[in-house]
């Protein structure tokens, strides 16, 4: 049957217009709600959105809720790229997006509801917000609902995150491909994401059938923020003998690699002559910003569009099974990883 002939029959079965039916199933957002809801119930049935191009999104609003930094002047880098990713992927359609601050562990229930439950939203998107409550709410909301960087603990919403797990795993067999052995992994663990980063990274350790030490092989920061991991390696520095020292330290983001370096510079470390230095970054950002530092880049504007198509695919299919897509992030070598010795990893192993 013609795509003209499913517009007549759909119109028939809803009592909409041809027009209005053209205009929900072209993703436009001037429509009632009413009229939306009832033209794809019957477009489903029919089997019409099984044919749809791909590239047509069947959504009016979406709401896009993510922790209050993400908003300010100088914040977060990794949620600031995830949004322009959403943006990019609904840019060629005609859909509202609104932004919403949210605390992470203890967001406003009432800020969530009166956004969400808005009647030109029809779908939602979470970036890093661990709250339970607020998951449950927006299951119970019968929008689409995506979360990024995160996910429910009842395993009822889609999900797309980085593979933080790929993520520790990598960077430790690149650093213990190069030779070194004596590793300082600088992290903050207060997200169950990091955890996950981190046992990646065990995972490494067991595989050379080294033992990892929690004393001599983790330091751990309450943030990630350029003072407070200076201040934490300095000290970890100043009270541990030189011949303990890292061959190489591997750090959770941009901002603390920052505060590194400039400790290890001022103590005359030579990077990566003497010590090497690896951390993660945001793949998006400018060349100059990240370019200092060998890193795991994490694709983060990917993470908005794939969310992006996660809410058209549920849209679409509403009883398929709940998705958690994981996106691999991939090594960039700038210069702040030596290749150790045969004999210096020799020594390490022994000791």
């Amino acid at each position: 049957m013609s795509g003209k002939l499913k517009m007549d029959e759909i119109a028939a079965l809803t009592g909409f217009s041809v027009s209005t039916v053209s205009r929900v199933l072209s993703g436009k957002s001037y429509t009632s709600n009413k009229a939306r809801e009832a033209i794809v119930k019957c477009a489903r049935q029919l089997g019409v959105l099984d044919s749809l191009a791909s590239g047509r999104l069947l959504i009016n609003g979406i709401a896009v809720f993510a922790p209050q930094r993400t908003f300010t002047a100088q914040g977060d880098a990794f949620y600031l790229e995830v949004t322009r990713g959403i943006a990019e992927a609904v840019a060629p359609h005609d859909v509202w997006l609104t932004y919403c601050g949210l605390e992470e562990q203890r967001a406003d229930i009432n800020v969530f509801l009166e956004k969400a439950s808005n009647k030109n939203i029809n779908a939602i998107i979470m970036i890093g917000i661990d709250d339970p409550t607020v998951h449950k709410l927006a299951q119970s909301l019968g929008k689409p609902c995506v979360l990024i960087n995160s996910q429910d603990r009842e395993g009822l919403l889609d999900a797309v995150s980085p593979d933080h797990r790929a993520t520790g795993n990598l960077a430790a067999q690149y650093l213990f491909e190069q030779g070194h052995r004596r590793i300082l992994n600088v992290t903050s663990l207060r997200r169950e994401t990091l955890y996950w980063r981190l046992e990646g990274i065990k995972e490494i350790y067991r595989q050379y059938q080294i033992p990892f030490d929690n004393t001599r092989d983790l330091l751990v920061t309450e943030g990630f923020s350029q003072a407070e991991s200076g201040s934490a390696v300095d000290d970890w520095l100043r009270n541990t003998p030189r011949d303990a020292w890292p061959e190489a330290i591997f750090c959770a983001g941009t901002s603390m690699s920052t505060g590194i370096r400039s400790v290890l510079e001022k103590k005359g470390i030579s990077i990566p002559e003497e010590m090497s230095l690896m951390t993660t970054d945001v793949q998006e950002l400018d060349a100059h910003t990240v370019a200092a530092v060998s890193s795991i880049t994490i694709p983060c504007r990917a993470l908005g569009v794939e969310a992006v198509h996660l809410l058209q695919n549920r849209l679409n299919r509403p009883s398929a099974p709940v998705f958690n897509l994981l996106l691999k992030g991939k090594v960039a070598e700038r210069g702040t990883v030596a290749r150790a010795t045969r004999h210096a990893a020799r020594v390490t192993v022994t000791r």
